[in-house]
């Protein structure tokens, strides 16, 4: 979707349907969320065709409750809008539609492994994913940056999880593809939505479950094999849970660092001054929190109300879907100060890209770091960067996300070693 700088409330518009993709690929949702934020800041979406009626909240302290009170707003029937009015098999089984007490169980065996010591670890091997990604501008004038961004993710999930290069580029498909179901760069022509989602999930699970089933698996020093090591209470993690989780992971990395990574640099393209005011002040972990905040690649989060809950002024039955929109939220004028400028030093920055509560990003510290080294080499290997054609945005509910962002670059003094690098993913003239 379009990341706007300006947001005015949309006036006599025709009510948007909040659960169809190509609104977020073609158009711009942030006039809407603002009049919503204002006029109907917990909305009802009437039923569109087949799709079932829900909750949307999109004021930040609202978002912020429904996100945190697990015991009033539950994961364990979906957590995105592509399950809605479905039972989603992995209820229970899965972090992400898991929660406290049996939130710990699936938890505990890779919080250690995602820490932000344990993370600072990785920096030398995320330094280098970020200079091969960077490397197709050494080779290429004008370049798309997304399109090798979207490696990213993927290079660092297979750092953290141990899946071997060969694999990237048919998981970062499929990965898309699951999250993206009806974008028409995923979906074959004459493809429904379920059958694309469901090759999608097909081919990651089929992945995981031939990698965990490999000989001396539970040996290796990475997420599978901590969680096929796992025993809390005792007993083991059961190879399904064990699949998913791996699943999960490889998800929430596509969801946030590459997307960002884009968006962020969007943003600062388009705003000439900000980029200058980062590079003079060296400040890149603000930056990196402003860049959060305005993509808030992570659009939305679905819950199921436990209960009858009363949420500012409307009063939502039991059992009924609520989504939580993030990207509203990071623009509530409440919290943020002119939230339609991209100021690289804002402070304070109360975003909540990640989320809030038990179900908050476990990848956070990772994607904090990746997109920190990522813009540290921006910096230091251009002379110049700068836009080479239009963004195409990607069709999807769940990501606000870039999938093709062309740029032209001059490499500067310190970027000659990046010729000597393999391109993380296919390059321009491959992709073509």
């Amino acid at each position: 979707m379009r990341i706007t700088s300006g947001g005015q409330a949309a006036e006599n518009s025709p009510e948007p349907d909040l659960s169809d993709p190509q609104f977020y690929g073609t158009g711009d949702p942030h006039p809407v969320w603002t009049r919503l934020r204002t006029e109907d800041p917990v909305h009802r979406q009437c039923p569109v065709g087949a799709k079932p009626a829900f909750w949307a909240v999109t004021r930040h302290a609202d978002v912020s409750r429904v996100l945190a009170r697990h015991t009033e707003f539950t994961t364990s029937r979906g957590n995105i809008l592509t399950t809605l009015g479905q039972t989603d098999i992995a209820g229970g089984k899965m972090l992400a539609v898991t929660d406290p007490p049996g939130h710990k169980r699936l938890k505990d065996p890779v919080a250690p492994h995602m820490s932000r010591q344990a993370v600072r670890d990785h920096e030398p091997g995320l330094r280098q994913f970020s200079r091969r990604l960077l490397s197709v501008g050494a080779r290429e004038e004008t370049w798309d940056f997304a399109a090798q961004a979207a490696y990213y993710p993927i290079a660092i999930a297979g750092l953290l999880l141990g899946i071997p290069e060969s694999s990237w580029d048919q998981l970062k498909h499929f990965t898309y593809a699951a999250v993206a179901e009806s974008d028409p760069d995923y979906a074959p022509e004459g493809s429904s939505r379920s059958q694309v989602l469901s090759r999608a999930h097909s081919e990651i699970f089929l992945h995981f479950a031939t990698e965990v089933s490999r000989p001396g698996r539970p040996e290796a020093d990475d997420l599978i094999g901590a969680l096929l090591r796992a025993a809390p209470d005792g007993e083991p993690l059961s190879r399904e849970e064990v699949i998913l989780n791996a699943y999960s992971l490889l998800i929430g990395a596509t969801v946030t660092t590459s997307h960002a990574a884009s968006g962020g640099l969007l943003a600062l393209l388009e705003n000439p001054g900000e980029y200058a005011r980062w590079r003079a002040s060296g400040d890149t972990a603000s930056l990196v929190e402003e860049i959060l905040r305005w993509t808030s690649p992570a659009n939305h989060a679905l819950r199921h109300t436990t209960d009858e809950v009363r949420l500012g002024d409307a009063c939502i039955g039991a059992g009924q879907p609520v989504t939580a929109w993030l990207g509203s939220a990071n623009r509530d004028e409440s919290v943020f100060p002119e939230p339609f400028r991209f100021a690289v030093d804002r402070k304070p920055n109360r975003h909540i890209a990640f989320g809030v509560g038990a179900h908050r990003c476990i990848g956070a510290h990772v994607a904090r770091l990746a997109l920190t080294v990522l813009f540290e080499e921006i910096a230091g290997n251009f002379e110049l960067i700068e836009l080479a054609g239009e963004p195409r945005h990607l069709h999807s509910t769940f990501i606000a996300g870039i999938k093709s962002l062309p740029v032209r670059t001059v490499l500067g003094p310190d970027g000659v070693g990046l010729r000597d690098l393999q391109p993380l993913g296919k390059t321009t003239e491959e992709a073509l």
